[in-house]
């Protein structure tokens, strides 16, 4: 009986360790949130540590009380070291609120259009995609091959977004991605065209990405 105890305990502490998201690089550290009740201890730990994190809130389920607790912890964590928060128009109304006064140049919000309030950075991919993009990993695909593949930034370059938000500019945004579906360098505003013998465009976590993304400007920055 002894032996079988150990057993299930092995298999279970296996288990944990694989279901725990990965470094994302970069010195960049993730934690998704199913529930934040459940998730406050893990998180207040992780805010406390002294390197960047992505707090992934966009199907994040809140009470009054752990919403106020991460209040606290937000506040007393240190300005200069960056935290990317990830939400959705599926995200309590609750904690977008509570967020909201606290976001400044290196506590930034990303996500897609539809939330209220709005993120920072408004990420041009639709909420469908988003969505499959975030129950990709929930169903088994790895989240490296997720925000792996070339970040479409060629007309504008993320140091320059960070510049942007030091002089002041808060809406300061990406242009559109290219639609995978129409010819290269042609956004979703563009003529249709007649169809390509194209492969579907690999699934990206593109708001996961832009995260990973300014995180490189703002070290690039530093340098």
């Amino acid at each position: 009986m002894k032996f079988l105890s150990s057993a299930v305990f092995l298999l279970l502490s296996a288990f944990a360790i694989a279901a725990e998201p990965p470094n994302l690089g970069l010195n960049l550290a993730y934690l998704r949130v199913h529930s934040l009740a459940e998730a406050m201890p893990e998180l207040q730990v992780q805010l406390a540590e002294k390197h960047a994190s992505v707090l992934d809130l966009r199907y994040a389920t809140a009470t009054e009380e752990s919403t106020a607790t991460l209040r606290t912890a937000l506040t007393a964590h240190s300005a200069e070291i960056p935290l990317f928060i990830l939400i959705s128009p599926a995200t309590p109304a609750s904690l977008l609120e509570m967020i909201q006064p606290l976001v400044h140049d290196r506590l930034i919000t990303l996500g897609v259009a539809g939330s209220h309030p709005a993120p920072r950075i408004i990420v041009k991919t639709d909420a469908k995609t988003d969505r499959q993009a975030y129950d990709a990993f929930e169903h088994g695909t790895p989240i490296t091959e997720l925000i792996s593949g070339k970040i479409e930034k060629e007309r504008f370059d993320e140091a320059a977004l960070v510049n942007d938000f030091k002089n002041g500019n808060a809406n300061a945004e990406p242009p559109p991605l290219p639609d995978p579906g129409k010819p290269d360098g042609a956004t979703e505003g563009d003529k249709p065209t007649e169809p390509q013998n194209k492969k579907p465009a690999p699934l990206r976590d593109h708001v996961l990405q832009r995260a990973l993304n300014l995180q490189e400007a703002l070290l690039a920055l530093r340098r």
